[in-house]
């Protein structure tokens, strides 16, 4: 059987994000884990969102994977517990045939030397039992997860494969491998008979040996042969006692094949749980995500997600996770409309309504849809973006120099020229407003243009309301303004 790829994503290359220190996209793993004991956790949660994944499919198998988790209760928790410690285990199983191996050199071969021909054959069963009680512990835990998928409620398509899969797996072992592991644990050692050379290693055919070689005669049957065999034909047709040095190469070879099968069996069932263990770190995310949410008191959901084709964002009363679990006041929500024919958004207001805030919250919640994972909405549906790029304006000193202010973001903006596919989705914040009006709005101008004409979708804010008037009427660009009271409003000719 080959290997067992479990819920693992078809191929997918992640998109590029650029500004996500501006996002502060590596900020929200410490407010879901706070705990400095969740180190590994927020490593890995921070690997997730800066690798949002390109593929439609690969998104909805992430999210209906997530969503029976989510609903079926303590589902998630028994798939780790039953999948943990395979690379534990694993090691363990190693350092143990570790020590039988150099149990038998241990005297420098003298234990095997006077042990004879028998005592390669007593030695490779030692090995085999070893292996084989390893085999029946890893099948008894596969036997446990089916009984945990049987039990649950499953909706997710690939829930349901890995499940079939799984019991497709256990049925092979059950029927075979299992009760020969049993079979051969419960044997004598030492009898190293046809029936354990032919009944319990499958991969030795009958056809393949000699069975008069193997058969050995009682005192009765060779007396009994002694005298029929003056007349021809008359008796049995059987070799007399057979040796150790005869038998000993097919016994080996007997062996070796059945400690082969019984390490490639052990190494499926702990790749199998080494995987599953290692894709539910996901799902774990996905459930503190949620949970951190839920905490804050924020209504969540999972968007809809369209091909990039689409070129749509549509968000209903959207929040800034950041501000959320930051503790702060969650703001107001806001409607977010993005189209092939109103590709941009131009944004206004006086400093400190929260113009920023939506910014980072428009990019943070494509990346978390992108990534398979909620997003505090009402409703959304959003086609896949190509890339996120951002360019925060860094106001934090008032002092800075303006020409320095000025080449930091022409270098910004100049990287994220250089890096834009069709269908991206570019944010801009303040940029460009230390140069005189005229230069700034020509500028913007000449990039908004070049966006809009390659499919790219963006969100720009600035303070100064005539920067937006200018966009007011230019072909699929929104200008909008943002009140003292958060709220957002389209902006007409007076």
């Amino acid at each position: 059987m080959s290997t067992i790829n479990l819920l693992e994503l078809r191929p997918d290359e992640h998109i590029k994000i650029i500004g996500a220190e501006d996002l502060r996209l590596d900020a929200l793993p410490e407010l879901i884990y706070p705990d400095e004991k969740d180190g590994d956790k927020l490593i890995y949660a921070r690997s997730v969102l800066r690798s949002p994944l390109s593929d439609p499919e690969n998104i909805v198998h992430r999210r209906e994977i997530a969503r029976d988790f989510l609903s079926s209760e303590g589902l998630l928790k028994k798939l780790e517990e039953v999948s943990a410690d395979a690379h534990d285990y694993r090691k363990q199983w190693q350092d143990e045939r570790k020590q039988l191996i150099a149990k038998r050199h241990q005297d420098d071969g003298a234990t095997a030397a006077a042990a004879g021909a028998a005592g390669e054959p007593a030695a490779k069963m030692e090995m085999i039992r070893l292996n084989l009680k390893k085999f029946l512990e890893l099948s008894g835990r596969l036997k446990e997860l089916i009984d945990i998928l049987a039990s649950s409620t499953l909706y997710a398509e690939g829930l349901l494969e890995f499940k079939e899969t799984c019991i497709r797996m256990y049925a092979s072992f059950a029927f075979s491998d299992v009760p020969r592991a049993k079979k051969i644990l419960d044997a004598d050692a030492g009898d190293y008979t046809v029936e354990l050379l032919l009944g319990l290693n499958e991969n030795l055919s009958v056809e393949s040996v000699d069975l008069n070689m193997l058969y050995t005669q009682t005192e009765a049957e060779k007396a009994s042969f002694s005298s029929a065999s003056a007349a021809p034909g008359s008796g049995p047709d059987l070799s007399s006692t057979v040796t150790a040095e005869e038998i000993m190469p097919m016994l080996t070879y007997a062996l070796d094949a059945l400690d082969d099968r019984t390490v490639e069996s052990c190494e499926q069932l702990l790749g199998l749980f080494g995987e599953l263990s290692s894709e539910l770190r996901f799902y774990r995310f996905c459930a503190d995500l949620c949970a951190a949410f839920g905490k804050a008191g924020a209504h969540y959901m999972f968007p809809q997600v369209t091909e990039a084709e689409s070129a749509v964002t549509s968000v209903l009363a959207l929040f800034d996770p950041y501000e959320v679990l930051s503790g702060k006041d969650f703001g107001v929500p806001h409607d977010i409309l993005l189209t092939p024919e109103r590709s941009g958004i131009v944004v206004t207001g006086p400093g400190g309504v929260g113009k920023t805030a939506l910014l980072r919250a428009v990019c943070t919640a494509q990346i978390l849809a992108q990534c398979g994972l909620p997003v505090i909405c009402k409703d959304a549906t959003l086609s896949v973006r190509s890339g996120i790029f951002v360019c925060f304006t860094d106001v934090s000193d008032p002092n800075r120099d303006l020409l320095k202010r000025f080449e930091s973001e022409a270098q910004s903006i100049a990287k994220i020229i250089d890096s834009l596919t069709p269908y991206a989705l570019v944010a801009l914040n303040e940029l460009f407003e230390t140069v005189n009006f005229a230069d700034a709005s020509d500028a913007l101008y000449n990039i908004f243009s070049v966006m809009t004409q390659h499919n790219i979708a963006f969100f720009a804010t600035t303070h100064m309301p005539r920067l937006a008037e200018r966009f007011i009427e230019v072909d699929r660009i929104t200008a909008m303004s943002m009140t003292e009271e958060s709220r957002l409003e389209t902006m007409n000719n007076r």
